[in-house]
């Protein structure tokens, strides 16, 4: 067998595997749709959209941490404590309003004020857990399951009960139900989208997406190659509790009401468990002691993939090196070693 027939084998697997599911859910759309005419009507998509931003928004935030080998298991319980923080300043500016006598609000203010606090909550809370996981040397698994633990407790502490948006104050849900190009495309999903092509290209097209997967494929060449790895994973981390507290006011906007329970669903233990599962098949860079190369299906680890495809740390000015080679960690140590040995002779 040929090696441009084994080359063409690998990348029909490799994209079948990739477009399998996409295939999958079109399939399936087509079969419901000829069960039920209505399944892809406009107002039904348009709610599956709607429904489904908040997971979009969440999931671009874990993506980053992924890649370079970690687990943020707090993001449920975050969304939760955006959603009930969210309806509890909307509910305060209400009854602050109500005792000064002002009889129409200033229901957007209050929405802008009350997104910003989630947003900034979300920012610490992914910062505080990501200098933990670095500079502690915390595993990420570890430090964001009693994360969880507490921003459980929080959201309950916030609201241990659930309140309801008050009508003077609709205008801060019901941006949650405006659409355009015919009431198809909903708002929440075009701002989930947004956030998406920003990570993307943030991930893509920039010098600190490179270094995202380089912290992936060799956290320790990336390291000596004078990367910022603790920087960039704890930039990662603030931006993922970011987006979890978007989610969170996504689902406040859109139930119209709190609930601490609310990030319960994100944060179930069965899922927990199977999504460490697949990172740590993946990317053995969870727990401490372990690299962070790549996996096979087998679960046996290969090479570090220390440079894919000549590429990854170009932009850092780094000479392209091919992956595996294990030259870009292990020559600067013996040029050290060999420095410190003729210093200590020349001593003697």
């Amino acid at each position: 067998m040929s090696e441009t027939t084994i080359k063409k084998r690998a990348f029909k697997r490799e994209n079948l595997m990739r477009y399998i599911s996409l295939v999958s859910i079109i399939v399936l759309a087509f079969a419901f749709e000829a069960m039920q005419p209505n399944f892809l009507g406009r107002m039904n998509v348009a709610g599956m959209l709607r429904d489904n931003a908040a997971l979009l928004v969440m999931a671009v935030g874990m993506t980053s941490i992924l890649i370079f080998g970690s687990i943020d298991l707090s993001m449920g319980a975050m969304c939760s404590v955006a959603n009930v923080l969210y309806v509890r300043i909307v509910v305060l500016f209400s009854n602050h309003y109500e005792a000064a006598g002002v009889e129409e609000p200033n229901a957007l203010g209050a929405m802008i004020v009350a997104t910003l606090a989630c947003v900034l909550v979300g920012l610490i809370s992914g910062f505080l857990l990501g200098v933990i996981h670095v500079k502690l040397k915390v595993p990420s698994f570890i430090a964001s399951l009693g994360f969880m633990s507490v921003w459980t407790s929080a959201a309950y502490l916030i609201s241990n009960r659930a309140e309801s948006i008050p009508r003077k104050m609709s205008t801060a849900s019901d941006w949650y139900r405006i659409a355009f190009f015919g009431d198809w495309i909903p708002l929440p999903l075009i701002i989930a989208l947004v956030i998406a092509v920003v990570f993307y290209i943030l991930q893509s097209r920039t010098v600190f997406g490179r270094t995202i997967f380089s912290i992936g494929g060799n956290e320790r060449a990336s390291r000596i190659a004078g990367m910022g790895v603790d920087r960039t994973k704890i930039i990662i981390f603030s931006l993922a509790g970011m987006c979890a507290a978007l989610g969170g006011v996504f689902l406040a906007s859109k139930i119209k009401s709190s609930d601490p329970t609310l990030g319960d669903p994100y944060t179930d233990d069965r899922r927990l468990v199977r999504a460490g599962r697949h990172v740590a098949l993946g990317r053995q860079g969870l727990l401490p002691g372990h690299d962070s190369g790549r996996a096979d299906r087998h679960g046996h680890q290969k090479r570090p993939d220390v440079h894919r495809r000549g590429r990854l740390l170009a932009g850092r000015g780094v000479r392209p090196v091919r992956a595996g080679d294990d030259r870009v960690v292990h020559r600067p140590l013996q040029v050290h070693a060999r420095h410190r040995g003729q210093v200590s002779r020349r001593g003697v």
